[in-house]
């Protein structure tokens, strides 16, 4: 799947927002899609009915590998309607 360097300094909170951890961004990465899979892999990891925010961790639940190859800050994530006011404001 695709991924970028994490740029951000990423905090760990707990339950009442109180930082308990600094990750470390050197093993960081933003993830991207579209990820590609082996077929039957894919099939079998939506077949278990496990909840998850992409496929890779649907892959990796059921013990595949996954594997991060480069991808491109230009990919943007589309997720709420609010993700497409810069979109829109490229295309214009």
């Amino acid at each position: 799947m695709p991924g970028i360097p994490v740029i951000d300094t990423v905090k760990r909170v707990d339950d009442a927002l109180v930082v308990v951890e600094t990750l470390n961004r050197q093993s960081l990465v933003a993830v991207q899609t579209p990820q590609a899979f082996d077929a039957g892999w894919l099939r079998r990891a939506h077949a278990g009915g496990a909840e998850a925010s992409d496929d890779a961790a649907l892959v990796e639940a059921l013990g595949g590998t996954v594997v991060v190859v480069p991808g491109d800050p230009r990919n943007r994530k589309l997720t709420t309607p609010d993700d497409l006011q810069p979109l829109a404001a490229a295309l214009r």
